[in-house]
């Protein structure tokens, strides 16, 4: 659902049930369970209030449950460098210098850490900048499942805080 402009608090908590499920739907990607888990903590006191009630929703699901999650995200660094996704690759700076040889150890390094954890590499919205992409993904593959789950969890929590903000104001 397309909105108009960003609902207050007092809309949010208004909203038919079904409305709301639409809205937030997609606050945690292509995951609407999480809105309806968090519909019956209405009436939400302000935006964090809306937030804490989604993270604390993400902290209380089992590794599996999280895991699956994870496999909804998008595979960025696969779109950012095979496919003609222009406006992706304009958000992320230096990804139109990277030679045959950097996306080669991109692809590998993502295919890696795909095979390691079960899940894409999924950046925050600060990490806009290639070479931060590759230390990231790197660094990140040093990590054990659990730690990598719980690191990319907290990633996923700081991308459901941007986009509840830019649903309610």
């Amino acid at each position: 659902m397309m909105l108009t402009h960003q609902l207050t608090v007092e809309e949010v908590n208004n909203l038919e049930s079904e409305t709301f499920v639409r809205i937030f739907g997609n606050t945690v990607e292509h995951f609407p369970a999480a809105a309806i888990a968090i519909l019956k903590n209405r009436p939400f006191l302000d935006i964090d209030d809306i937030i804490k009630a989604v993270t604390d929703f993400l902290d209380s699901l089992k590794v599996y449950e999280k895991e699956r999650i994870l496999q909804l995200y998008p595979d960025v660094v696969n779109k950012l460098f095979y496919s003609s996704q222009l406006p992706l690759k304009r958000e992320i700076r230096g990804s139109d210098h990277l030679t045959v040889d950097d996306k080669t150890k991109l692809r590998e390094l993502d295919d890696n850490y795909k095979v390691k954890f079960g899940f894409p590499f999924i950046i925050d919205n600060k990490e806009k900048d290639v070479n931060t992409i590759f230390s990231e993904i790197i660094s990140r593959l040093q990590n054990s499942k659990e730690k990598e789950i719980d690191n990319t969890m907290r990633i996923v929590k700081n991308i459901v805080k941007l986009r509840i903000h830019e649903i309610v104001r």
